[in-house]
């Protein structure tokens, strides 16, 4: 029967029509290999990823045998980097470093002292260069969903002690603690912050985040809007997102879809701000474009932290860098040495 099977698979795959985009990975399959310098190795390995990337109801494999795990079998961990939760709560089990994933969430990971010092020392010559040159520099973790909802996750996914997250707000307790901010409003609202089948905060998450930015920065720009008066425009039920995605099972899956509206009259903006992002800065921009004149973005891993040089240049009132927890590994690594001057 395998054999008959793998006979099937090659014939279709000369047969089907193949398709340039794919639409579970989102991105472009490759191209059929040329023959070149690279020589025969180099030809099959272009060859072996063409095959995997056009191979025939790949997807149908891959939904059938996730859809076996997690109904049938009632397994958790329908793929190595998605978790299937309680109530079809999905969660991303990886991180910069995948070893990590939701064992670090856990505790099982800390930062030794040298790895800690490492981040506060980081931290704290960016704070002092932006306060000689008359920026404000804000520091946003994003808290993953395991620590916004882990009574969600399967029973061994129990936070033992403190995670790096906890050990980075103990030691530079100037950043803003967005977990413990987040955590009080979902108590007191009993609405969702985050998507149950997708990696991200939503977009009333994200108007909490900057209505504590906002609170932050009005001591020095104290004509600003406070986010005060925030409401739930409108709500929908749509498909499930992308860790439904990456099992191939989106369609069975839901998620609840917000639409936010800010209702206090805005009269002064700050006139710029420069973001250093990853993906989470999505559900932050329509309170970016309420709060700030202009923004200037860069992208965490195409333009990395700026120089001091490029600070100076673009002169931003305030300056912030947006990690979702999972990067916060980032903060251990060399930045620029014009900062500790």
């Amino acid at each position: 029967m395998f054999i008959a099977v793998l006979c099937v698979n090659f014939i279709l795959f000369f047969t089907v029509k193949k398709y340039e985009i794919d639409t579970i990975a989102n991105k472009e399959k490759l191209s059929f290999p040329m023959y070149d310098s690279s020589g025969l190795s180099g030809f099959m390995e272009h060859y072996e990823a063409y095959f995997t990337d056009h191979f025939p109801y790949k997807y149908a494999y891959i939904k059938t045998l996730n859809y076996i795990k997690k109904v049938s079998l009632k397994s958790y961990t329908a793929s190595d980097k998605v978790i299937v939760g309680k109530n079809k709560w999905l969660y991303y089990n990886a991180s910069i470093f995948d070893s990590l994933g939701l064992n670090e969430h856990c505790g099982y990971y800390q930062w030794n002292a040298n790895q800690l010092q490492k981040v506060v020392s980081n931290l704290k010559a960016i704070q002092i260069f932006c306060q000689k040159n008359n920026i404000q520099f804000q520091l946003l973790i994003c808290p993953s969903k395991q620590s916004m909802y882990p009574q969600y996750l399967p029973a061994y996914y129990t936070q033992k002690q403190d995670n790096r997250y906890d050990q980075l707000h103990q030691a530079f307790p100037e950043a803003l603690n967005l977990k413990y901010i987040l955590l009080s409003y979902k108590k007191t609202s009993g609405k969702l912050l985050y998507y149950k089948t997708d990696t991200h905060w939503n977009l009333l998450a994200g108007a909490i985040a900057c209505k504590a930015i906002a609170q932050r920065l009005k001591p020095y720009f104290p004509n600003i809007i406070t986010f005060n008066d925030i409401s739930i425009k409108d709500s929908a039920i749509d498909s499930g997102k992308d860790l439904a995605n990456m099992l191939a099972l989106k369609h069975c899956f839901a998620d609840t879809i917000y639409q936010i509206q800010f209702n206090e009259k805005n009269t002064v903006k700050i006139p710029h701000v420069l973001i250093v992002h990853d993906s989470f800065i999505e559900s932050l921009e329509p309170g970016f474009d309420y709060l700030f004149s202009k923004i200037t973005k860069r992208q965490l891993f195409i333009d990395g932290i700026p120089s001091p040089e490029l600070l100076l240049k673009e002169k931003p009132d305030v300056f912030i860098i947006e990690l979702t927890e999972r990067y916060k590994e980032l903060l251990t690594w060399n930045i620029h040495p014009d900062y500790f001057k």
